[in-house]
């Protein structure tokens, strides 16, 4: 009960006159305004005045507040540290990460309502937290879209966002100060991106790691029964196998295991293994599959002309990684070998896909 009430306490402190029931939804209850502002901390007030404004067409990276706040934590203190020491660095720890979770929220309000003028003009609702591409929308990677990548990944991150704000805000408020021990228990399913905390973030780049070297040695058996070996990061097998997965045609055309396993390369399934997953193939994952390949195509198209891959930020690279099924590069370097592995990686990807879509219009062979 106690953590229920300093939950609530601390999430009132947003401001009560808020407009965003009027903005944000006509329908939201009288509650919900009361999420969004700050009174009483000094980090809070500093964050309450920042605002999301929609980036220019010319910026490829999405604006940072698309990404997770700074969580600032008390250093690590001594194991003879006296007991009460501890307990303050425990109260402080939970502060911190309220501030960053409330800090998290504010701005998944904030980017939403940036990207409102972006999603009239791709024909999607403006109170509806649909992500683009959508057959009812403008957007296809066939035709031009009038706006930046920085603009596009700004309405498909908020939208995503917005969907997973009403659970965690529920959560935060039942919890409280034990949010960061309840969170891993339903991970990125109700946590939006801006309050995913560091060790959160590798957990899952961890877990979807593994679940794609399981989906692609699954899949070289597939295609050639006694295969063992895994295929390597980076190598020009693994390119081939990953630019076959968000192929459009092959997706349309693969049979319900193979879906299965790229839907596991991708992230968008947990395992390709799942029980009753075959079963679903053709309700669920095909067409998510589908939306996924759309998605990679239009970012593809958008990063090529955005300037390229040096263009992008570090975080922005390993975004783009992770939604490519790249796998775990930074475990084979150390320090910015990294970097600059990632950058290589993204780089020859967008070389395959260009040299794929090439093909198939006619123009060349590179596959």
């Amino acid at each position: 009960m106690s953590s229920f009430i300093r939950g609530q306490r601390a999430l009132s402190q947003f401001h009560p006159r808020s407009n965003i029931q009027r903005q944000f939804h006509p329908r939201l209850p009288a509650t919900i305004p009361r999420l969004f502002s700050t009174s009483a901390a000094s980090h809070a007030a500093k964050q309450d005045s920042t605002t999301v404004t929609t980036p220019p067409s010319t910026q490829i990276d999405a604006p940072a507040s698309t990404l997770p706040a700074p969580l600032d934590l008390p250093t690590v203190l001594p194991a003879n540290a006296q007991t009460s020491d501890k307990l303050k660095r425990l109260v402080t720890i939970g502060r911190a990460y309220l501030a960053f979770y409330k800090t998290g929220l504010k701005n998944v309000y904030r980017n939403y309502r940036a990207s409102l003028p972006l999603r009239a003009s791709l024909g999607l609702p403006a109170y509806i937290p649909i992500s683009p591409p959508r057959k009812s929308s403008n957007v296809s990677p066939h035709k031009g879209i009038d706006m930046g990548r920085g603009q596009f990944q700004l309405v498909v991150r908020s939208a995503r966002d917005v969907r997973k704000m009403i659970p965690f805000t529920l959560v935060l408020i039942v919890c409280g100060e034990f949010t960061p021990l309840i969170i891993p228990l339903f991970g990125s399913a109700i946590t939006p991106a801006t309050c995913r905390v560091p060790g959160q973030v590798a957990k899952e780049r961890d877990g979807a790691s593994k679940r794609k070297n399981a989906a692609m040695r699954a899949h070289a058996r597939a295609i050639e029964p006694g295969a063992l070996n895994p295929v390597s990061v980076g190598s020009g097998e693994e390119m081939r196998v990953l630019a076959e997965f968000a192929s459009p045609r092959w997706v349309k055309e693969a049979d319900k295991d193979a879906v299965l396993r790229a839907c596991a390369v991708f992230g968008l399934v947990k395992s390709h293994a799942r029980l009753g997953g075959r079963a679903l193939v053709g309700l669920v994952y095909r067409a998510r599959l589908e939306r996924h390949v759309e998605y990679l195509g239009i970012d593809d198209g958008m990063i090529r002309a955005g300037g390229g891959v040096s263009r992008l930020s570090a975080d922005e690279v390993r975004i783009a990684l992770d939604e490519r099924g790249a796998g775990d590069v930074a475990a084979l370097y150390a320090g910015e070998k990294v970097k600059r592995a990632e950058r290589k990686w993204l780089e020859r990807w967008l070389d395959v896909r260009e040299g794929e879509v090439k093909s198939r219009t006619g123009q060349s062979r590179v596959l």
